[in-house]
């Protein structure tokens, strides 16, 4: 459509304008001045032979690009894509778990949560152990009170780690003087725990536990001795 014959005015800010060559198939354009958009295919006003050096200089419009149309399935597809994305987060977060449940579960403040998990989810972990935080204390191996050629050994084991663990192993060595063992022995938790605590299958956290064992006196020859834990 030639509308170079028409005058068309802007509704936004009536700015008259002569009318364009063509026209574009959606039938509008946009105002040179304000930018407003409107059909150009509206009431028009001719424009006279005798105006035509007067308004030889209006602006022009500017033809009015069509919005462009989302893609089809765009949304679906970017939904899709996140939702990928998270799963996959999850499972590298999964594993690195997996991979670490070791030093997870020795961690105090994780390993309740950890147990509560694995109770519902069926799964299992390692027994918290740490000899090193087990220490030995108060040690000495004196003549026995109550028998003839016996010894008692006394050691005072305390549990200083976080967490509650397994009873350790107790061994004993009687060395000679050039500190060479000359009788050796590894006690086992029912061997040398006191009756009120034979019932405890771990070994508290922060709990002291006194052992008193009687030993054959080997005699003379036995000048030290020395606690280690298994």
């Amino acid at each position: 459509m030639n509308l170079q014959s028409t005058l068309l005015r802007c509704p936004g800010c009536g700015t008259v304008f002569r009318g364009p060559a063509s026209l574009p198939a959606h039938g509008r354009v946009r105002c040179g001045v304000c930018s407003e958009v409107f059909a150009a295919s509206g009431p028009a006003q001719a424009l006279p032979s005798a105006d035509t050096d007067r308004h030889s200089h209006a602006p022009r419009p500017v033809y009015a690009s069509p919005a462009p149309a989302p893609l089809p399935g765009m949304g679906a597809s970017l939904l899709r894509g996140a939702l990928a994305l998270g799963l996959l987060l999850l499972l590298l977060l999964g594993q690195l778990l997996w991979l670490g449940r070791n030093r997870l579960a020795d961690l105090p403040t994780l390993r309740p949560l950890l147990e509560a998990a694995c109770e519902r989810f069926g799964c299992h972990l390692p027994v918290f152990r740490d000899l090193q935080a087990i220490h030995v204390s108060d040690a000495r191996v004196t003549s026995h009170p109550g028998y003839a050629q016996a010894l008692l050994a006394v050691v005072a084991l305390n549990n200083s780690a976080p967490l509650a663990q397994p009873w350790p192993r107790l061994g004993l060595a009687l060395t000679g003087a050039d500190e060479a063992i000359i009788a050796e022995r590894l006690f086992e938790p029912a061997e040398y725990l006191p009756a009120q605590w034979q019932a405890d299958t771990q070994f508290a956290a922060g709990t002291t536990v006194e052992v008193r064992l009687p030993l054959a006196d080997p005699g003379t020859v036995a000048a030290g001795f020395r606690f280690t834990l298994r």
